[in-house]
């Protein structure tokens, strides 16, 4: 991952990216914090502190005022019993989780748990008697008496953080400690008041913030915070900004990013430097998403089973119809897509061009197989083979079906408009049928649907056959259908949606024609229809049709492993995404300083600097429609000797 980089390079890079080292083993925090705290807790006498004083720093002191000999490179070994140091559970107050994880992670970084447990931010002042002494930035110095209370109120934040941290390495915690730390920050930030959840990673850059504040309200005149070292000119463009951190918070955590800006044109490159407490690093997706879609085939008896495609994140929903069609081998053009549940058909995707982020994972969709309705001047010129090739490629046989569909297509017709504008030959209607028992909100949906391709001219006799013909394997043996056991339902209309038995042709109805031309561009035109049956009918003429089992095919199991393990990558292709090149946008298009002209630059982020404690936030949510979804992703994080590219 690293690269090769002579002597100079690399020089000059490690002086733009590392200020100073800043390695400090957790042994060597433990004596410092031990032996100074030792006299703000009950760990030794105030003679064991003395005489530990007196001591080198090569040792610890012990609840029995012994001493420990310390090693740096070892964290282990405290005299306290099985309890560690900093590690201490805290109490959640409401829904403080987020508040909570934040202050585990500061409380356990080295350099700023000891500037706040040794309370260095006050110039010395429990260290030392002259609380009056000027330390270095980021101190809180007590200068005027009449501003006192001011200063208080001010501070109140760091003290309270000071004292729950100090509390966390002395073992003298208590839940008090984190209330009283909590009510601090709801006077303080009316945003995390109550006992509402929020966001850790903006409590977090709150919280520094605040800190930051706090240390430079009263900072004395003639002290000037030490400033970073200068980035090397040869590596630093003429102006980049390097503003000397303003307290011990940005001093730790603060460094820069740089923002280029590339002329496509002229090839010159403008940059941009901003500062940065935390990088929000987004984690690598798949592009794709799984749906199921239960396909219903056509044929003398329509056989149903269900399929998962992939799709992409962001499509419209051609993309799906194109999927199903690939993994169906159905063409795109004979495929209805729409929605059912246990109530009937709901939704319809008719468009194409409609957002496909609008169908979730969890939709019930139906992919209808239909008759090929296009001439054969049109197959020939879309597919370039014979116009009397059999298109439906699912190995199906369809008895009396096919002979129907062999018939349309070898005689040239144009696709159906409506029942006044015939050519010459009875004109046909896609239907798209399911069963209901029950009207009204009590009706539930049974048997699988089906579709029916018949002409808008057949007789209601007719049509009944045709439905009853459909759900043959359904109906008990020996039983005897009366006429008209079931009433018509016409699906995505409004006014009159029944269609009556006195209808003498009942697919020329006005509800029939409307439904007709509301289908929109994709798919092949159609119409559905609901076949409803009262409870009686329904038990008397069919089996147990409820539960009817539809199959999952080998795609639903290989989306669902393909799609729910969790993927893994590294911290190192999260910032490869950070940091990847993009083009902006025609309508944000930028004026080059050169060009004089608007050009669609190319614009990279990159690390110009990192701080001594690099905080990263990983993006663990992503929008998928209405709903916020978590990637439960795995990121490779390494604990030690990350090699840093160039490029970032």
């Amino acid at each position: 991952m690293s690269k090769v980089v002579s002597n100079k390079e690399k020089k000059s890079f490690s002086k733009k990216l590392f200020r100073r080292s800043s390695v400090r083993s957790v042994g060597s925090f433990m004596n410092r914090v031990l032996r100074t705290l030792s006299t703000l807790s009950h760990f030794s006498t105030d003679e064991q502190a003395a005489e530990d004083e007196k001591d080198d720093a090569g040792s610890i002191l012990t609840t029995t005022g012994g001493s420990l000999p310390s090693d740096d490179s070892d964290c282990g070994g405290f005299p306290f019993g099985d309890k560690v140091p900093g590690v201490a559970g805290l109490k959640n107050h409401g829904n403080t989780c987020f508040m909570n994880a934040i202050l585990q992670c500061l409380s356990n970084t080295e350099l700023f748990a000891e500037y706040l447990a040794l309370e260095q931010f006050k110039g010395g002042e429990s260290t030392s008697s002259s609380s009056e002494k000027a330390k270095s930035n980021g101190v809180l110095v007590v200068q005027k008496k009449g501003n006192q209370q001011q200063q208080q109120d001010a501070g109140e934040v760091t003290e309270q953080l000071s004292g729950l941290v100090r509390a966390l390495w002395t073992f003298e915690y208590t839940p008090q400690h984190s209330r009283d730390f909590k009510n601090v920050v709801s006077k303080s930030a009316l945003q995390f008041k109550g006992n509402s959840q929020h966001d850790a990673q903006e409590f977090l850059l709150w919280l520094l913030d605040r800190v930051h504040e706090d240390l430079n309200h009263i900072i004395h005149p003639e002290i000037v915070p030490p400033t970073k070292p200068p980035v090397e000119e040869e590596n630093a463009p003429e102006g980049s900004p390097l503003p000397a951190p303003g307290s011990f918070v940005q001093e730790l955590f603060q460094a820069q990013y740089r923002s280029s800006l590339t002329c496509p044109h002229c090839q010159k490159q403008s940059n941009t430097f901003d500062p940065f407490l935390c990088i929000s690093l987004p984690i690598p997706v798949p592009h794709t998403r799984p749906l199921y879609v239960t396909v219903v085939y056509q044929g003398k008896c329509s056989h149903c089973m269900r399929v998962g495609v992939a799709v992409p994140l962001s499509g419209t929903v051609s993309r799906l119809r194109q999927a199903v069609a690939q993994e169906t081998k159905i063409p795109t053009q004979q495929i209805v897509l729409t929605e059912m549940y246990f109530d009937g058909f709901h939704r319809s995707f008719c468009d194409d061009d409609d957002d496909l982020e609008v169908i979730q994972e969890s939709d019930s969709i139906f992919a209808f197989e239909t008759p090929e309705l296009f001439r054969p001047e049109q197959i020939r010129s879309k597919r370039g083979g014979s116009p009397h090739a059999n298109l439906n490629q699912n190995n199906l046989k369809y008895g009396t079906d096919n002979n129907r569909i062999s018939t349309q297509i070898q005689e040239p017709s144009t696709p159906p408009q409506s029942p006044n504008k015939n050519s010459g030959q009875a004109e046909k209607i896609v239907l798209l049928v399911c069963n209901r028992a029950c009207a009204g909100q009590q009706g539930r949906r049974f048997g699988n649907p089906f579709i029916l391709y018949l002409e808008r001219t057949v007789t209601w006799d007719v049509l009944q056959k045709e439905i009853l013909e459909k759900m043959r394997h359904l109906l008990r043996p020996g039983v005897l259908v009366q006429v008209g056991p079931f009433t018509l339902r016409v699906v995505g209309v409004v006014g009159i949606t029944y269609l009556l038995p006195q209808e003498e042709q009942p697919l020329c109805h006005p509800s029939v024609e409307r439904a007709f031309k509301s289908c929109g561009p994709g798919g092949p035109p159609h119409v559905k229809i609901v076949v409803e049956w009262d409870k009686e009918t329904k038990d008397y003429l069919f089996k147990r049709t409820e539960d009817e089992y539809i199959p999952d095919a080998e795609s639903v199991r290989q989306s669902k492993e393909q799609h729910l393990q969790p993927q893994t990558c590294s911290l190192a292709q999260c910032f490869q995404l950070y940091t990847k090149e993009e083009q902006l946008a025609p309508d944000d298009a930028w004026r080059c300083p050169h060009c004089k002209q608007l050009q669609q630059g190319n614009i990279k982020l990159s690390l110009w600097t990192l701080p001594d404690i690099l905080i990263l936030h990983l993006k663990r949510f992503r929008q998928d429609g209405d709903r916020r979804m978590k990637m439960q992703n795995m990121v490779k994080f390494p604990l030690r000797a990350w090699t840093w590219r160039l490029t970032w």
